[in-house]
C-alpha cells in the first residue's frame, strides 16, 4: 500500500511541476507523448519502489528527501530528453533536500573531502564536455550517495555508468563516430538518473 501512495504521489507532483513550468514558459517545447509517459511511470515506480523501503526507517526526512530526489530526476529527464534543457529552479530543492540528508547522516570525512573534489572537478573540467543541467545533476546525486556513506570514488563510478550507458545505447544506435565522439548530440540526464540506481 505503501508502493501505491508514493507512486501516486510522485506522479502528482512530477505532472504538476510539468504543468508549471509550460505556464512559467511559453516556449517550454513540452509535449505529452509515449516517451514521456513512459519516463513518468518508470521514474515513479523506480522511485516509489526504493522510497517504500525506506519508509520502514521512521524517518521522514530519509523517505521525503528521495521523494525529492526521484521527481527531480523524472521531470529533468523528461525536459532534457523533450528540449534539450533542464529548469535551474528544479534544482534548488532537490539540492536543498540532498544537504539536509548530507548534514543528518553519519556520513565520512573522505565523504565531505569526495564531494569538494567532485565539485571542483565537475566545473573546472567536465562542464567542458556537457551543460550546466548535468553537472548540477551529478551534483545533487553526489549529496544522496554522500548521504549514503559514498567517497569520492562512488561518485566518479556513478559518473563513469553513466557515459558507459550513454556509450553502449548511442552505439547501438550508429550515433558515434570513428573518433568516439556523438554525431549527433543527445540528452544526457535520462542516462544520470539511471545509473545512480546502482549507487544508492
Amino acid at each position: 500500500m505503501c508502493f501505491l501512495k508514493l507512486f501516486g504521489l510522485q506522479i502528482t507532483l512530477a505532472l504538476a511541476i510539468l504543468k508549471l513550468i509550460t505556464l512559467l514558459d511559453r516556449k517550454h517545447g513540452l509535449k505529452v507523448d509515449g516517451t514521456a509517459g513512459g519516463v513518468l511511470l518508470v521514474g515513479a515506480g523506480l522511485g516509489a519502489g526504493y522510497t517504500a523501503q525506506l519508509s520502514g526507517t521512521q524517518r521522514p526526512a530519509l523517505w521525503l528527501g528521495y521523494l525529492t530526489l526521484a521527481v527531480y530526476l523524472t521531470v529533468c529527464a523528461i525536459t532534457d530528453i523533450q528540449t534539450c534543457k533542464v529548469y535551474d529552479i528544479l534544482q534548488i530543492p532537490a539540492a536543498a533536500a540532498g544537504a539536509i540528508l548530507c548534514l543528518s547522516q553519519v556520513s565520512t570525512l573522505a565523504g565531505g573531502r569526495g564531494l569538494v573534489i567532485f565539485a571542483l572537478l565537475q566545473y573546472l573540467l567536465f562542464m567542458k564536455f556537457y551543460g550546466e543541467g548535468d553537472v548540477m545533476a551529478f551534483l545533487i546525486c553526489s549529496l544522496y550517495l554522500v548521504s549514503r556513506g559514498g567517497n569520492l570514488r562512488t561518485l566518479l563510478m556513478h559518473m563513469a555508468l553513466a557515459f558507459t550507458l550513454l556509450g553502449v545505447v548511442q552505439m547501438l544506435k550508429h550515433n558515434i563516430n570513428g573518433k568516439g565522439n556523438l554525431k549527433v548530440p543527445v540528452p544526457f540526464l535520462p542516462y544520470i538518473a539511471g545509473s545512480i540506481l546502482w549507487f544508492l
